[in-house]
């Protein structure tokens, strides 16, 4: 998808070019559901003097959902104080600014309006979502984005309207059964409860030592028996002790779900927020072994990546130890890797240190080709093939990040397909 909106924004600008504008790409942002995010566009100090007019698109995701204020809508009294110097508040309830139609805003001004372009304020409706931007500068306005974007042609918009309360979840003992149950058919063998009230304001904290596995932690809070009552939302995030995110759940069902997986026994914080108040909630761990073929001799995190990747993908559980290991850092590496024709392998890589922002792992076998792309927590990748009559593959990696150090494993997972 960010190859699509990149796409895009060439083509738009190429365009635009071509009828005599002058274009500028902005740095791309990445935003979550409820977050704003304030974006510069131009510095220079007597723009609103300069003859001409500016036209600003942002592009996001066909199916992205944002609003875009301008300088002058980002001023006005009703937007929370403090909105524009701080930086990824909650926008206001009210619907303000410019909606997105088909993940594209189209702002222009001219003469000297273009100043209200200055800077813009764009907050993120969608769960998550990076936005492209695109400037131009040209004597008169540059015409329809659909133009140079045919199929991202937009209208009128109708109101988001209200779809009433959300559905109340059920009582919270029947709900841990119902997770509980669900977790064991899937394989989990251990399971732990841990009950708790939550503050007045719905929000609590549980500090949980936790084992080497795979675990899924699961937090519900009850819902009251008195009306009225706000409703049921958990959202909540799972932290080790040295602050690194491990989880998070933001998304809009009653109760929150963490799955991540650890190499070492852990103590994991795990503050949420979203009950109904003063109720009684539970965090309920299920746990997955991680497969002893694993190694562990990389530490504990790549360990601990390598079994999240593998249950990510629902990859076949290796029985025997990598035949093959590599270790790299950021950036492109390609790995030439020996094959024995007809059996089947299984390929991942695991973060070992460093601050990962994506993984991309591939496979080229003969004239076949195999990937997987990991951009939400990506601490491991993985992928499975199968060698016919080849004797030798390449395996590429690239790692996007800071620091990145990554560790390669290839597991033979037995002959013939699989």
């Amino acid at each position: 998808m960010k190859a699509d909106l990149v796409e895009d924004a060439d083509r738009l600008a190429k365009t635009w070019r071509a009828r005599g504008a002058e274009t500028t790409r902005l740095s791309p942002v990445f935003l979550e559901h409820g977050r704003s995010g304030r974006i510069v566009v131009a510095k220079e100090p007597h723009e609103d003097e300069v003859p001409g007019c500016t036209t600003v698109v942002l592009l996001g995701a066909p199916n992205a959902d944002f609003a875009v204020l301008t300088a002058s809508e980002a001023d006005a009294p009703s937007l929370p104080a403090g909105l524009l110097p701080q930086g990824h508040p909650t926008i206001d309830t009210a619907e303000r600014g410019t909606r997105s139609s088909l993940g594209a805003v189209s702002l222009v001004r001219c003469g000297t309006r273009r100043a209200d372009l200055a800077r813009l304020v764009v907050a993120m409706r969608s769960s998550r979502g990076a936005i492209e931007l695109v400037v131009a500068r040209s004597p008169d306005p540059l015409g329809d984005v659909r133009d140079a974007l045919p199929e991202r042609a937009f209208g009128l918009v109708a109101p988001r309207g209200n779809p009433g309360r959300p559905i109340e979840p059920g009582p919270l003992a029947e709900r841990t059964v119902k997770a509980e149950e669900q977790a064991r058919a899937e394989g989990a063998t251990r399971f732990t409860r841990v009950p708790m009230i939550a503050s007045p304001e719905g929000a609590g904290e549980y500090q949980l030592r936790l084992g080497e596995g795979c675990h899924r932690v699961q937090i519900m809070a009850a819902v009251p028996t008195t009306f009225p009552h706000r409703a049921t939302d958990v959202d909540a995030e799972a932290r080790d002790d040295a602050g690194r995110v491990l989880a998070r759940d933001r998304s809009e069902s009653p109760d929150a779900r963490l799955d991540f997986c650890l190499g070492e026994a852990t103590r994991v914080t795990v503050p949420y927020a979203g009950a109904a108040g003063l109720v009684p909630t539970i965090a309920m761990d299920a746990v997955w072994p991680i497969a002893r073929a694993v190694p562990n001799h990389w530490g504990a995190r790549t360990r601990a990546g390598f079994a999240l990747a593998l249950r990510r993908r629902n990859a076949p559980e290796p029985t025997s130890p990598p035949v093959a290991e590599s270790l790299g850092v950021t950036g492109p590496t390609m790995v030439p890797v020996t094959l024995e024709p007809g059996r089947c392998y299984l390929a991942a890589i695991a973060v070992a240190r460093g601050e990962s922002r994506g993984l991309r792992l591939s496979a080229t076998v003969g004239d076949r080709y195999v990937r997987d792309e990991v951009v939400d927590r990506p601490e491991g990748a993985a992928l499975a093939f199968c060698a016919e009559s080849e004797e030798a593959a390449r395996i590429d990696v690239e790692a996007r990040g800071a620091g990145v150090w990554w560790t390669f494993a290839l597991f033979a997972l037995g002959g013939g397909e699989p």
